[in-house]
């Protein structure tokens, strides 16, 4: 860097808004980073390690009571990845008060405020009126399984048609986006590879058609 001050990359710098296709008066930058900036991933992935961090803590310290899978003991308590964050734990009244302290000082620690109103409430085999205990208590909504995360519905049945539906929606959107624009055949096979096979091998990698 050259002895350049760290605070310069991030609170340093000028932007201006388009508005109409113009440009306004440039603004001063003095927190945070430009949208798109190559920085920004990084700082962000910094930070939500963070709540990696207290729920592990809170798993060692036995406050948090995670979910149990295979043979071999493996205890899952939350998936990342990027801003959106599963956690997982049993149905309990204490893993409902360690969930809401470690949220709400992960928004005191970060800065970062987490909206419920996108979240949910996702409960197998939980009595109806613990569940809407939990939402109250959380301030969330209370979603049901399957359920979209990533793209993928989670916990849908491979064998059944309506699984697949979102699936051929997609490619056909892909399929007709396409066919308006002025492609080259060299570059439709391009897209062909490139986007068109990844779709199938996301999809199948997580959900058996048989």
């Amino acid at each position: 860097m050259g002895g350049l001050d760290e605070g310069v990359c991030v609170c340093g710098g000028s932007m201006s808004i388009l508005v109409n296709g113009s440009p306004t008066e440039e603004i001063s930058i003095h927190r945070g980073l430009k949208q798109g900036d190559s920085l920004a991933p990084f700082l962000f992935l910094l930070v939500a390690e963070g709540f990696s961090g207290l729920m592990r803590k809170a798993t060692k310290a036995s406050l948090f009571e995670g979910f149990e899978i295979g043979r071999n003991g493996l205890v899952v308590t939350h998936l990342q990845y990027a801003d959106d964050t599963l956690c997982i734990g049993k149905a309990t009244v204490d893993n409902l008060w360690v969930m809401k302290s470690i949220l709400r000082g992960f928004e005191m620690a970060s800065s970062l405020k987490i909206n419920f109103l996108k979240s949910s409430l996702i409960g197998e085999n939980v009595r109806d009126d613990f569940m809407e205990m939990a939402c109250d208590f959380l301030n969330c909504s209370r979603g049901s399984i399957p359920f979209k995360y990533l793209g993928l519905l989670v916990g849908a049945n491979g064998r059944i048609l309506p699984t697949w539906e979102p699936f051929v929606d997609l490619m056909n959107r892909k399929l007709n986006a396409w066919g308006h624009k002025y492609i080259s055949f060299r570059g439709r096979i391009v897209l062909l590879n490139s986007v068109l096979n990844s779709i199938p091998i996301f999809y199948l990698s997580f959900i058996k058609m048989q």
